[in-house]
């Protein structure tokens, strides 16, 4: 091959040829089709075998033959895309000069790799997206390597199939967002007993007494938990010491626990969140639970809440905006599963890593406290105390006093009171874009009969039974889309390798991820002195070639299984008869 300084474009092109590019994909084809002809032949000696197991026969003989496959079809697609830099400069010099020059020459040949952009210590990631149908059985090809997730349910599969990519090398996230496409969905079970939405069925329970204490005025006042229990108080120097000194009263007493929540927090939110690393679901059972509860405090006293996401250091700057925001609609639509109106939820704009580097964190430092979502109440006006009912023995926080329920911005009183209750639903049912679902609490998928998560495991069951529908069950909440619905599967990768992708079945790319760019430059450099008396002309002239080459392929083939030849039959008839004498 020339050098590339001496080719001209034409040349260059037909060097890089498409032709030849397919050619070698063709020849890809061929020889594996060949190696499926062999692998069939060499079945004869394992079809021929007399087996004792099978009375004295051979597969053969029971009427089997060695299957053999046939590539029906094969498509192959190529892109390449050229990019040739020619630069040129001449420059010329005149002086005074009492010295003699010298001609030389320079050249230089170099290759690099462009790789993807550093901040700090930081990586920037490169990210890709498939669409992932709900009733898909697919499988995913990561560089030649296929990865089939399992799961009875579209979210378990696509949680084991974000599992297995980021144990590579080369996918370090997967994120994932449900089909946004509404449904008809209605119940005829109790509101405050099971609560449906435009995209999910959730089951409601609680196993044991729940309340919430509104404090907001310093004044004796007596407080009635069950028939047993009165709790009297005494006015104090501030409203703070007051709703303290009540907090106190109260989990004194035998069968209690409280939770004290100040009016004015420092920390400037009322609860977090915490997320996995490169995480954007809650899989914090206990953190599921508070949102369940906070979810029916909303809709008991018509608070606001607000919702916000964040991050580490740990991520680029862009990944952890995407990320921070991710993690603020993830706990919206939890608190939207739980039956808590879109208008009493306040979400903000993430600031990704912003909080933690106001807080003085360093790029990339890891800490689990930023990964996380805050939530906020910013219409309270009161000290909120949570008051519980232990388990064994059950203690019962019933007929309270005082009962503000009916007026929760009023004075000192319960504003929310959550009673246990068997969760019967066997008479009621669910409705999904017209068809009918009944409903039953019998123990399944590893859940206690009668328990919320048992309804919802049996609901996801006869959903997923249908070709229309399909489910997904998260905890006591059952998300519903219909089997041809797509999941955005969002991947990030902060590797520099070449990261190829395909899907089948249900799972198709729909953006790859960004090349890593070669680049071949060659360039020379000359300089001649010419000399005269008390004088020096000076030449300098220079070429710098560049040249671009990026480039894509697929192939698409179609493999069928075709009759054994006759000849390949005869062979193996003869081979049996040999054995036999």
């Amino acid at each position: 091959m020339p050098a590339l300084r001496d080719m001209t474009p034409g040349q260059i092109l037909a060097d890089a040829s498409v032709a030849e590019f397919i050619k070698q994909l063709g020849l890809g084809i061929a020889e594996a089709q060949t190696a499926l002809d062999r692998n069939s032949v060499a079945q004869m000696e394992a079809f021929t075998r007399i087996e004792e197991g099978l009375g004295g026969r051979s597969l053969l003989e029971l009427g089997l033959l060695p299957a053999f496959y046939h590539y029906q079809h094969a498509d192959i697609s190529v892109s390449l895309q050229i990019r040739l830099e020619v630069t040129e400069t001449d420059e010329f010099g005149f002086g005074v000069d009492a010295r003699v020059g010298r001609n030389g020459e320079r050249s230089a040949s170099s290759q690099e790799s462009e790789r993807i952009e550093e901040s700090g210590s930081r990586t920037e990631e490169r990210s890709a997206q498939l669409a992932y149908r709900a009733n898909s059985e697919g499988a995913m090809v990561v560089n030649g390597t296929r990865v089939t997730p399992t799961g009875s349910d579209p979210f378990s599969r696509i949680r084991n199939l974000r599992e297995r990519l980021v144990a590579g090398d080369d996918i370090d996230a997967v994120f994932a967002d449900p089909p946004d496409r509404s449904l008809e969905i209605s119940t005829t079970a109790p509101s405050d007993r099971v609560v449906v939405t435009d995209r999910s069925v959730a089951f409601l329970k609680t196993p044991r007494y729940r309340g919430l204490l509104a404090i907001r005025r310093n004044e004796a006042t007596e407080f009635i938990l069950n028939a047993d229990t009165t709790v009297e108080t005494t006015g104090q120097g501030s409203l703070t010491e007051y709703a303290e000194h009540v907090n106190q009263a109260i989990d004194g007493q035998e069968g209690f626990d409280t939770i004290f929540h100040p009016l004015n927090l420092e920390r400037g939110y009322f609860r977090s969140i915490p997320f996995g690393h490169d995480e954007d679901f809650v899989t914090n059972e206990e953190a599921r639970a508070f949102i369940k509860l906070i979810a029916r405090i909303l809709i008991a006293t018509g608070q606001r809440v607000s919702v916000e996401g964040m991050t580490d250091r740990t991520g680029s700057p862009t990944y952890n905006l995407d990320l921070g925001a991710r993690r603020g609609r993830s706990v919206r639509r939890m608190f939207l599963d739980n039956g808590v109106p879109e208008s009493q939820i306040q979400l903000i704009d993430s600031r990704g890593e912003g909080r933690a580097t106001d807080a003085g964190e360093q790029p990339g430092a890891k800490n689990g406290n930023w990964r996380a979502v805050w939530i906020d109440f910013p219409d309270r006006d009161a000290y909120w105390i949570g008051v519980s009912g232990i388990l064994e023995p059950q203690t019962v926080l019933a007929n309270v006093a005082p009962d503000i329920r009916g007026n929760p911005g009023e004075g000192n009183g319960f504003v929310f009171l959550w009673t246990p209750a068997p969760l019967d639903l066997s008479s009621h049912q669910v409705t999904i874009d017209g068809q009918e679902f009944g409903l039953s609490g019998s123990a399944g998928g590893g859940q206690a009969a009668g328990s919320a998560e048992a309804h919802a495991h049996n609901l996801t069951t006869a959903i997923n039974a249908t070709e229309e529908l399909r489910a997904s069950r998260i905890g006591h909440v059952v998300q519903v889309m219909r089997a041809t619905d797509e999941y955005t599967i969002q991947l990030y990768s902060r590797s520099d390798r070449q990261i190829s992708l395909a899907g089948s079945e249900g799972m198709r790319v729909t953006e790859e991820f960004s090349r890593v760019r070669t680049s071949r430059v060659e360039s020379q450099e000359g300089q001649r002195t010419t000399v005269s008396v008390g004088a020096s002309l000076n030449y300098r002239e220079s070429r710098q070639f560049g040249l671009e080459v990026t480039g894509n392929s697929t192939i698409s083939a179609r493999l069928a299984s075709v009759p054994a030849p006759d000849e390949f039959k005869e062979a193996i008839q003869i081979l049996q008869a040999e054995r036999r004498s």
